[in-house]
Order: C-alpha cells, then sequence, then structure tokens
C-alpha cells in the first residue's frame, strides 16, 4: 500500500515566441487531473499554460518534488505539450517544451536528462511518467 498518490500534471496549449499553439493539452491535462482526484483519491498538482514556464519546471524538480516524495508515496508525472528531439555531440537529444520558451533557444527548453535525472532520485515507490508530446 502507498502513504500517498502523488500527480504532477502540466498541460500547455498556448505557446508563445514563435511556438505554434496546441489545441487538446490542457483539456487533456485537466481531464486526467479529474479523473485522478475524484477515482483514484490523488493529490494533484496542476501546472497549465502560462504557470508552466520553464523556472516553474526547475523549482519543482529541484526543490518542491524532493521535499514532498517519500519512500512510501506513489508518483505519477504527466506532460502533454510539445517536444522536441535535437541532434547533439552525443546524439538526439530531447527536450519538452515549457510555455515561456523561445523559438530554437534550447536554454529555454528542459532537456529530458535533467527531468530523467530529477526524477529517478526520489525515493517514491511507484513511478508513471506519461509524455503525451512530439519526439
Amino acid at each position: 500500500m502507498f502513504s500517498r498518490n502523488l500527480a504532477f500534471i502540466i498541460g500547455i496549449n498556448n505557446y508563445t515566441n514563435g511556438i505554434s499553439p496546441l489545441n487538446t493539452a490542457v483539456n487533456d491535462a485537466k481531464q486526467l487531473a479529474e479523473i485522478l482526484r475524484k477515482k483514484h483519491n490523488y493529490e494533484v498538482w496542476e501546472c497549465l499554460d502560462e504557470v508552466a514556464t520553464l523556472s516553474k519546471f526547475n523549482k519543482f524538480l529541484e526543490k518542491t518534488l524532493p521535499e514532498q516524495v517519500t519512500e512510501n508515496d506513489r508518483l505519477l508525472f504527466y506532460f502533454a505539450g510539445h517536444g522536441v528531439a535535437l541532434n547533439g555531440d552525443d546524439g538526439p537529444a530531447g527536450y519538452l517544451i515549457p510555455q515561456d520558451a523561445l523559438l530554437g533557444d534550447t536554454n529555454s527548453y528542459l532537456p529530458m536528462t535533467k527531468l530523467h535525472d530529477a526524477l529517478s532520485q526520489l525515493p517514491c515507490r511507484h513511478f508513471l511518467g506519461i509524455l503525451d508530446c512530439c519526439f
């Protein structure tokens, strides 16, 4: 049994700075959050549209989650938005695109390696990551 069911749900439709908007990401995120809350008793952090910035992601990954998640928790991470894979020196590198990202500026993207490293260090007993984005 788990102490708590936790979910970090991100949905971004309204991109700016030259990045094309999406139509269904926010609605998908809201529907998943509602199902998790009502049917599965999850504590849900929702991060939608203008709130889903790179600084917010970094704070959540570096501070909030490590301070909140315990070894008996179950964590679900869901991202609905733009993603991209770019060729780098070591081969393809994946990125999630925050709402405030600048088109073509990888410093304004969230590297998948950073996401992986942050989430894999959490002590939770069970983790599920869902990426509803292109690569």
